[in-house]
């Protein structure tokens, strides 16, 4: 008896695809985010709704994403603790960082024209 060619193809696919689960069921889970922590004067994005903030100390600047109810709205200088976004984001300026903590600090800030 002559086995079809359809036959060894499924059973290549079959095979293939248990090797393709067993190379992801071995693959280490993600690093944890990057802690970040910097201190500057927010400001509002380019994109509605966006708060960016440009270090004092190394200019870098970082999009931010505060908890529901707890943003620094613009013009306000702070101080943060947070862990780098994982994911896209619409604000596309700077690195995207998930506030956990932040103080308003007793400095001012430039007036946004």
């Amino acid at each position: 008896m002559r086995t079809k060619p359809c036959f060894w193809l499924l059973a290549a696919l079959a095979l293939a695809g248990t090797g393709a689960q067993a190379q992801t069921s071995s693959r280490e889970a993600p690093a944890p985010p990057r802690q970040i922590k910097a201190s500057g004067c927010t400001q509002a994005g380019v994109e509605s709704s966006c708060v960016v903030l440009e270090d004092f100390k190394d200019k870098k600047l970082y999009n931010l994403f505060f908890p529901a109810g707890k943003q620094a709205g613009p013009g306000v200088a702070i101080s943060f603790t947070g862990a780098e976004h994982q994911g896209m984001t619409t604000c596309m300026q700077g690195t995207a960082v998930d506030v956990i903590q932040w103080k308003r600090l007793k400095k001012s800030c430039p007036k946004e024209p």
